[in-house]
């Protein structure tokens, strides 16, 4: 068989091409850490690694989920605790005001008090987050919750009268959630005003059946001024902070509800990049040496060449 010179070049340069291309795949791999560059390389490997990929992503999405839920619940349970301190002092300024010794001056003392507090107490319930949400505002979190106008109509003696300031709830009763885990599993990360201060009355309020704690209050304070207090005020605030400390506690278990599954998604992040490290990570002991081999084949093959190009029945010609 004859064997064209052409022929043994040609066969050269193909072998040096493929060496060098293997030399060049090795090196991109080192580079980038990826056992696999192209998905043709282990089809099986690479769906494997598309479906963890999109299990961290979305796992991790989760996690910034709960993050903002957590920081809407431990502002919402701030806010109750400043609010049920507020009440707690009206309380004991209504308990006060029950005392015989008090005079009418006394009362209408107390009564600024309260009516100061109770401005608290709304101030509180206005409250917005770093977004500028409102957290009482149910689903309307751009609306502000509270708001309250003189009332023109209001009493000057019966105490047992319509609200002497007009107050308005532009919040819904929806209360917001967010998924902060598989299997669509959610978070309430919002309060609805009339489940947290009451439903507001739009008729006639009867001390000791006074549901909106706004309400209760204003009307503490009017019968405080016309000196016409009853234990029923008190009846309507104790209600209130009964009210709200149950809210604060469901606040406080579904904080802890979001610690325990922000646990759960971080292990379950771990988890897939783990696998998936070990099915798309290189093996950098084995790339290296693998990588050596090949230079070591290219030198050898770029030095037999040179030899063979200097083999030709022309040099013997004279």
């Amino acid at each position: 068989m004859r064997v064209s010179t052409s022929w043994t070049y040609q066969t050269a340069v193909y072998t040096m091409q493929n060496l060098q291309s293997s030399l060049s795949q090795s090196q991109s791999k080192l580079a980038s850490g990826q056992k696999y560059l192209s998905p043709s390389e282990n089809p099986a490997a690479s769906v494997s690694l598309i479906n963890f990929t999109q299990n961290i992503q979305i796992t991790q999405q989760y996690q910034t989920n709960i993050n903002a839920a957590k920081d809407k619940l431990q502002l919402a349970d701030s806010t109750l605790n400043s609010a049920v301190n507020v009440l707690q002092s009206i309380q004991s300024l209504a308990m006060q005001s029950l005392n015989g010794i008090n005079t009418p001056l006394n009362q209408q003392e107390i009564a600024t008090q309260v009516d100061q507090l109770n401005q608290q107490l709304m101030n509180l319930a206005n409250t917005q987050d770093a977004s500028g949400d409102y957290i009482f505002s149910g689903t309307n979190t751009t609306t502000l919750p509270y708001t309250s106008t003189p009332n023109p109509n209001a009493p000057s003696a019966d105490a047992q009268s319509t609200d002497p300031l007009g107050f308005t709830y532009n919040g819904n009763s929806s209360q917001a959630s967010i998924t902060i885990g598989p299997e669509n599993r959610q978070v309430a990360n919002g309060n609805p005003g009339d489940a947290v201060f009451g439903t507001l009355s739009s008729g006639p309020l009867t001390t000791g059946s006074i549901s909106n704690v706004f309400q209760a209050v204003s009307q503490l304070a009017n019968n405080l001024n016309n000196n016409t207090s009853t234990s029923a005020s008190l009846t309507d605030i104790t209600n209130a902070l009964t009210r709200m400390e149950t809210v604060q506690a469901s606040v406080g278990a579904r904080l802890q509800a979001t610690n325990s599954q922000q646990n759960i998604n971080a292990q379950t992040i771990l988890d897939n990049q783990t696998t998936a490290s070990s099915i798309g990570d290189l093996d950098y002991a084995s790339a290296i040496s693998q990588l050596d081999l090949q230079q070591t084949a290219l030198q050898a093959a770029e030095q037999s060449f040179t030899k063979v190009q200097g083999l030709s029945l022309f040099q013997y010609i004279q």
